[in-house]
């Protein structure tokens, strides 16, 4: 997607808009029809959309696991094995592919094998969040929680704390046969110990654990590193690991806080003086729309201005520069035997200061609003636009954490606007990304020279990068079983402004289509437990193609799909 230069030629507001707009930060131009143009491209492919960009993540932290996943197996909550049965029919919902686990920050401060055996002797520890950590959830309950959903694990290994002796018999752990057959073909099968300490524990098949975070924030949290002495022990910590299947580990490495770029070149510089790296599968790329957490630029998850909401959403585009930036620091000289390195986005979303905690013991926790809503749009359809850079994302975190999907309390539950939204994005899974050009006029950020806070994963380049905003904004997909179905997903971030927007496919006529649309009067509009459903999606507004062509507007504050079927 790009914003075009054409949009001053092809695309202006009405003029009763731009008096409805006198004193905002839209730029007014002349009156015509239509206020904006989406051109999708068919014959411009960017890559297929890797269902795992559509990803989750849990860490022990605040009320993500107690409470919030795991309620234990004798609790009164409808539970599945101890846990929480909502949880698990809403990553249902969104065909949760991917679930990253133990952490965040606490995966370095995690030893494997306190969550192992009978829970009534396992090892309370503390957890590097500042709280008691039972282990009462552990491993198991971990592959558990992904068979329950149909999902696979994604594990972030310790490697702050523990030797590698320990990652890799986390991994012959996880993914050993419970008996080993020789090369030699004559000799007997031998057992496996660790996979029969496994079988013991109440899991005898193994659990096929394929993606590997190799540490976490190893620049903070992880280490302090730097890029050098990461990348040594990467070196170090994936040499001749085991492999039980002809599928290789997927191994991820720790890659930059927010935009450091600096950090990425001279990871891979260092990675790539040594020509054994044939493990290496993706970057972990880490960005916060917002501050650390004792420097929140974005302010309060319910509490914000008209200009906060516009901040947020430009800052949130920055995900493309970040995206980009750091594909292109990668610089991918693959060999014939070494696949191109991906993008691994494992923690997303908007991050606010407290204040809509649901208690002391939910660190972190906070309200989700349609302002929350834009920004999965706008994310997820950055990712969309790089299929062929972006492998798998992770939002952070699926409940009572930050860019939540989903809120629980004790036997209170509720989705949020977040999950709408990924519900909505389902059709783009594994369908082919093409080149979509969106011609509209921009939105001036109003808070463009504040600030911006450093650290904590948030952007910290250049102030020019978040002065403007897409008025109109999205992503374009062909589906894989059906050549003549199109998917737009469109995110329209002006608060009172609906656009009404020409739509053309390129070499091709528009017969019909169908749409979904998440919108509410009010952009603090968020669901809470007394409400649950006060925010949903409803069928769009449709109109006759006409021509071949499609005119169709988008509701001011929106995120909507549309279903294009091709004549």
């Amino acid at each position: 997607m790009k914003i075009s230069r054409r949009a001053a030629l092809k695309s202006s507001a009405l003029a009763a808009t731009a008096i409805a707009l006198r004193g905002s930060h839209l730029f007014s131009q002349a009156s015509t029809a239509v206020d904006a143009h989406i051109d999708i491209l068919p014959g411009e492919p960017i890559g297929t959309i890797s269902p795992e960009i559509y990803s989750h993540f849990i860490e022990h932290l605040g009320g993500v696991i107690y409470d919030g996943v795991w309620v234990g197996l004798n609790s009164k909550i409808a539970n599945t094995n101890g846990i929480r049965q909502t949880f698990i029919d809403t990553m249902k919902a969104v065909q949760a592919p991917v679930l990253r686990w133990p952490g965040g920050c606490f995966a370095d401060s995690y030893d494997w094998r306190d969550g192992l055996g009978a829970a009534t002797k396992r090892p309370a520890r503390a957890g590097f969040w500042e709280q008691q950590d039972s282990n009462a959830y552990g491993l198991h309950e971990f592959m558990h929680t992904c068979r329950a959903i149909g999902c696979k694990p994604y594990l972030a290994a310790n490697m702050r704390s523990l030797p590698a002796r320990d990652f890799y018999q986390e991994i012959e752990y996880c993914n050993a046969p419970a008996r080993n057959v020789p090369s030699n073909s004559a000799a007997p099968a031998m057992p496996n110990a660790l996979a029969a300490q496994r079988a013991a524990n109440g899991d005898p098949e193994p659990f096929n654990v394929d993606l590997w975070g190799v540490g976490n924030e190893s620049w903070g949290c992880g280490g302090n590193l730097v890029p050098e002495e990461y990348a040594a022990m990467f070196r170090r910590f994936t040499a001749w690991t085991p492999s039980y299947s002809s599928a290789p580990l997927r191994f991820v490495a720790v890659g930059p806080n927010g935009d450091d770029v600096d950090w990425t070149r001279r990871l891979f510089k260092s990675l790539f003086s040594n020509s054994e790296r044939r493990h290496l599968f993706g970057l972990s790329v880490h960005y916060y729309t917002s501050g650390s957490p004792k420097e929140f630029a974005a302010g309060d998850a319910l509490a914000f201005s008209n200009d906060d909401f516009y901040d947020l959403l430009t800052r949130a585009s920055i995900m493309e520069r970040v995206v980009t930036d750091h594909w292109a620091a990668i610089g991918n000289t693959a060999e014939p035997d070494q696949p191109k390195v991906k993008l691994v986005v494992d923690e997303w979303g908007a991050w606010y200061g407290k204040g809509t905690s649901l208690g002391p013991n939910y660190n972190l926790s906070q309200q989700s609003t349609m302002r929350d809503a834009l920004l999965t749009g706008i994310t997820l359809d950055i990712f969309q636009r790089h299929a062929e850079k972006v492998a798998v994302a992770n939002v952070a975190q699926s409940i009572n954490c930050i860019h939540s999907l989903m809120l629980a309390q004790e036997d209170n539950f509720t989705v949020t606007p977040t999950f709408h939204v990924f519900q909505m994005y389902l059709p783009h899974r594994g369908a082919q990304a093409i080149r979509a050009e969106f011609s509209a006029p921009a939105i001036r950020n109003p808070l463009a020279n504040a600030p911006i806070p450093v650290g904590g994963n948030s952007y910290t380049g250049s102030l020019e990068a978040v002065k403007l905003l897409a008025g109109l904004s999205g992503s374009a997909s062909i589906s894989p079983t059906n050549p003549k179905l199109v998917t737009l997903t469109v995110v329209n971030p002006h608060i009172e402004l609906p656009v009404t927007t020409e739509i053309n496919v390129s070499g091709a006529t528009i017969s019909s289509y169908t749409g979904r649309v998440l919108a509410e009067p009010d952009i603090h509009a968020h669901n809470d437990f007394a409400h649950p459903n006060a925010v949903r999606p409803n069928a769009a507004a449709t109109t006759t193609p006409a021509a071949g062509r499609l005119t169709h507007t988008f509701p001011p504050a929106s995120v909507t799909t549309l279903q294009l079927t091709l004549a």
